[in-house]
């Protein structure tokens, strides 16, 4: 891939796509920075004092700092200059008339329900309601997310396998694999490992169909939830762009699930987006996540600490 090629603009383009929207929902709808003032505020605080969920909370506060619109320290957020002298009441020059002229843009509304109440809108802005945990379970969606998933992996995957290439395992469990496009990356690397997918049905099906037609047969599919437990006999769990498309409770059970089955030197590994470091790209991704999943990006410090709380050793960044 030559530098004039690189796809990460487009990545991003798609990825960022509701994060203005939630700009628009936390001026217009919320008017968070005259609320916030020159005052430090933890996402759990704002949740409480806006009445919101604290999972859309936080990912609200990770997309707007990217947005340079709030500051960070620790834990805690700031209006940022830039947001005190623009976006407050009594600003000389206050642009939050020029931005409530966008409120009735239906993902401001979607967005602004989603922060009340913490519960995912309908994946896409679609007219059928679900999200997109639900509407895995309709085959023909199950392969269409599969495939679009399959499409961004094969421009992550080679990172990945570049960076386990020297870590000392044999048999992967590629947990919520997709299309298992991640595990056959590591296998192209380490030709000598075992790999397997764990997906749910129908997506089982619709993970077995990509392979085959790949020639990656070699690549097993277990069939199976991840949150009923996890199979046993592997030596390293890999969760590639997984977790954040599920709460702190789900996440903290997924790796106790992994801590069980795994045999004493076993790896556990998390391959994703992390926010904390005001990343705009990051930020972004994780209003899109809390637009239509049960999650957000997560630091790699809240991932290491979860590791760490179900029983795992030794966290590698």
């Amino acid at each position: 891939m030559t530098d004039d090629l690189d796809p990460t603009p487009l990545l991003r383009l798609r990825e960022g796509v509701y994060a203005g929207d939630l700009a628009v929902a936390a001026i217009a709808e919320l008017d968070l920075f005259t609320r916030l003032g020159s005052e430090a505020w933890s996402p759990a605080e704002i949740a409480a004092a806006l009445g919101l969920a604290v999972r859309p909370a936080t990912a609200m506060c990770d997309a707007l700092e990217g947005l340079g619109l709030l500051d960070r320290s620790g834990e805690r957020f700031t209006a940022s200059a830039l947001a005190r002298a623009h976006l407050t009441a009594g600003a000389e020059a206050d642009l939050r008339p020029y931005f409530e002229s966008l409120s009735e843009r239906p993902a401001v509304a979607e967005l602004t329900a989603v922060l009340r109440t913490g519960a995912p809108a309908a994946w896409a802005s679609s007219a059928g309601g679900e999200d997109w945990a639900a509407r895995l379970s309709d085959p023909a969606f199950a392969e269409r997310f599969t495939a679009a998933m399959d499409a961004r992996g094969r421009v992550l995957a080679p990172a990945l396998a570049q960076t386990l290439v020297d870590l000392p395992f044999q048999r992967v469990l590629d947990v919520a694999g997709g299309s298992g496009v991640y595990a056959a990356a590591l296998l192209a690397a380490r030709p000598g490992i075992e790999a397997a997918v764990l997906e749910r049905p129908p997506v089982d099906e619709a993970s077995r169909t990509l392979l085959a037609r790949r020639g990656q047969s070699a690549i097993a599919v277990v069939a199976g939830d991840m949150f009923a437990g996890l199979p046993a006999g592997y030596d390293l769990h890999l969760y590639s762009h997984v977790l954040h498309d599920w709460d702190v409770p789900a996440v903290e059970s997924l790796f106790r699930a992994s801590f069980a089955a795994l045999a004493p030197g076993g790896w556990i590994v998390d391959y994703d987006v992390h926010t904390g470091d005001g990343s705009p790209a990051a930020g972004a991704y994780s209003a899109l996540l809390m637009h239509a999943t049960q999650g957000r990006c997560y630091a790699e410090s809240e991932i290491a600490g979860l590791m760490v709380k179900a029983g795992f050793a030794g966290v590698l960044r």
